[in-house]
Parts: C-alpha cells; structure tokens; sequence
C-alpha cells in the first residue's frame, strides 16, 4: 500500500506547476487554455497552451464572454461585441459568487455543494449549472473508485490472512483494489477543480464580471493530467 501511496505523490508532485497564460471564456461556459494572438472585432486568434508552436486557430468574438490574460487583466465582451478592459485590482460592481474551501458564498448565504447546485439551477445560467453538475459527478464517480478499491483491498487481505485459497488470488484482489484507489484521486480532484471553477463561469458567462483570484487547478493536456496554479 505504500508503494501505491509513494507512486500517487510523485505523479503529483511531478506534474505541479505554475502557468501564467491566457484563458479564453466562451459564452457557452467552454474555457480555452491559450495564447492569445489578436484581439479583432469579429473574431480572435491563439494558440493552445499545450502546443505554443502549433497551429493558429481562431473564435468568433461573439461566442467570448471575457478573457483573462497573463499578466492579470481581463477584456470582457458585451453581446454587441464591445470590449471592456478590467485590471485585475479592479473592484467589483456587482454581487458575486465566492468560495472558501468547499462552501459556496453569495452575498450572505453559504452553500454546501448539494445547495450550491440547487442555487444554480434556480440562477437562469445553464452554461454555470452544468459546469458544476459535471463536476459533482466527476467527483462522485471517484469517491465510488475509492469505496471499490477498498473493498478489493480488504477482501485480498482477508483472503491472504485466511490462507484458504492461492494466495495469488488475494494479491491480485489487492492489486486492483489499489489501482481503482489510485485511479480515484485525479478523478475526484478534476471534478472538485470543476465545482470551484464554476465561481469563475458564473461570474463571467452571467454577466457578473469580477476579480478572480489565483486558483489552483487540475487541467488536461497532451501530455497527460496535472496540477496548475492559475493567476
């Protein structure tokens, strides 16, 4: 089991790190991970993150709702296509939803998840419920990985214990209960990142355009999953 535990902190602590770039809000709550090229009056231009020296694509200016850019600042775009710029000191000049931890804030109420959800649904921002909807599902579906590989785990150690059948048997349950174990905690920390990213999707796609703090995240790219610290 320690063997198991040692593997998971090194695939994590490998993939940590710290990236500055450019994020691309669309209005259907899609985010795109880029380097920003133009900023046009129909359309912009990048390319993905994960390939700086790949080819240039291109969104119509009318499917963004913001931009984040590197260095902190935002353009946030209106349905008539004009764009704003907000410094990332600016206060905000309207309610917004926050997070601490795993509790959602809007004004004065605090939310759990399950009531987080069930405030979305009622806020007339599809694009933020769904978001978050996908993550609580991501997270559940990695909480049953953990319960299955700890059954595994325990059946194979009561079976070696017992020594009542071929060991081989017992090492093999364990074996797979400690894959589903290790497999459970990128799953659970995607949709956790899902959840809290959600603050920002509202913030943005619903018209809220705010601040928003440096996050860390867990993101997909090429080359695998790994931990990034967004700011």
């Amino acid at each position: 089991m320690k063997k198991y535990v040692l593997m998971t902190l090194v695939i994590v602590l490998s993939t940590i790190c710290a990236q500055a770039q450019d994020v691309i809000f669309k209005s259907s709550s899609d985010s795109i991970q880029a380097q920003v090229l133009t900023v046009g009056t129909t359309e912009i231009t990048y390319r993905k993150w994960n390939n700086l020296e790949g080819p240039i694509y291109s969104v119509p200016v009318n499917e963004v709702a913001a931009i984040r850019y590197a260095n902190g600042s935002y353009d946030f775009f209106s349905n008539k296509n004009t764009v704003a710029t907000q410094e990332k000191s600016s206060p905000s000049a309207s309610i917004m939803l926050t997070r601490v931890g795993n509790t959602y804030y809007y004004d004065t109420k605090a939310m759990n998840k399950q009531a987080t959800l069930e405030w979305l649904e009622g806020q007339n921002c599809p694009a933020a419920y769904q978001h978050f909807l996908s993550g609580m599902k991501t997270a559940s579906a990695g909480w049953v990985l953990m319960a299955t590989g700890s059954m595994f785990d325990l059946l194979g150690t009561i079976l070696n214990f017992q020594r009542k059948t071929n060991l081989a048997i017992g090492f093999v349950m364990m074996g797979i209960g400690g894959a589903l174990e290790l497999a459970c905690i990128p799953t659970i920390a995607v949709g956790y990142s899902k959840m809290h990213e959600t603050v920002n999707v509202y913030n943005i796609s619903c018209g809220k355009t705010a601040e928003i703090k440096p996050y860390w995240s867990v993101q997909a790219s090429d080359n695998g999953i790994g931990v990034a610290y967004n700011f």
